[in-house]
């Protein structure tokens, strides 16, 4: 079975529910299904890696196109472990769109031509992965920071339209930001300690890259939990913070 077919299925719903999303976000109405449909976004998401990784007989994370599918992927997982916990399924208006955009991305690079290069051990593969579900934290940290911008946004103006009405409370956002970059902070560090550890490769555009992102973090993490930070700023920083990580796809 083409793992492909996996893959555009996954597409075509991750477009449907964003469609479907957005219309009854704009006109104020609880998406009552989104944990269905993200998780069936899931099971799709789950069976193209799982076809892959049968048929290369390891972990799905080669080469541009894998690895941002399992960035797609780590990003639904985070989504679903934690959207019910802080009552967020309305953040899945927000990431599937981003995981549409990542599917595609992947789709067509793969189209492009393999972009594979040699096997993985177990030091590549944890390093790797692991980094991919640090991005994924990211991810889904920034969706609740693009929420929290809007739904600050009516708050200051003193009009809640229906759009608003059915976001999550603020200080629900603001505390899954937190955790969510705490998380994504530990997984980058643990990704990293795997990647010392099997003496890996040294890129010295990828190794820049992952340095400032380490440091954006820590002072990101040192401010909220010794200064503190206001919940705009963080929310902004969260946003910047997942686009910069986006940047080490941009390198070779």
């Amino acid at each position: 079975m083409n793992d492909n077919w996996w893959a555009i299925a996954s597409l075509i719903l991750s477009l449907a529910f964003t469609g479907l999303g957005w219309r009854l976000l704009a006109s104020g109405q609880r998406f009552l299904y989104a944990h269905l449909w993200m998780a069936c976004l899931f099971v799709l998401q789950t069976g193209a890696l799982c076809v892959k990784a049968y048929q290369t007989g390891m972990c799905p994370i080669r080469g541009a196109s894998e690895v941002l599918f399992f960035l797609s992927w780590s990003i639904n997982l985070f989504y679903l472990m934690l959207g019910r916990t802080y009552r967020m399924s309305v953040l899945g208006i927000f990431t599937a769109p981003a995981m549409a955009v990542l599917t595609a991305l992947s789709l067509l690079i793969g189209r492009s031509g393999a972009d594979v290069q040699g096997t993985h051990d177990f030091w590549v593969t944890a390093h790797v992965g692991i980094a991919m579900m640090s991005y994924g934290a990211g991810g889904l940290a920034a969706a609740a920071g693009a929420a929290f911008c809007m739904q600050n946004e009516c708050l200051k103006s003193r009009r809640i339209p229906g759009t608003c009405r059915v976001f999550p409370p603020i200080r629900t956002l603001e505390t899954s930001m937190k955790r969510l970059l705490l998380v994504a902070f530990l997984l980058l560090l643990l990704g990293e300690w795997f990647g010392w550890r099997g003496h890996l490769p040294i890129n010295a555009a990828k190794i820049s890259i992952v340095i400032l992102l380490t440091a954006g973090y820590s002072v990101l993490l040192w401010f909220i939990y010794r200064r503190g930070m206001p919940g705009r700023m963080l929310a902004c920083c969260c946003v910047a913070l997942f686009i910069a990580s986006m940047s080490i796809f941009l390198v070779s």
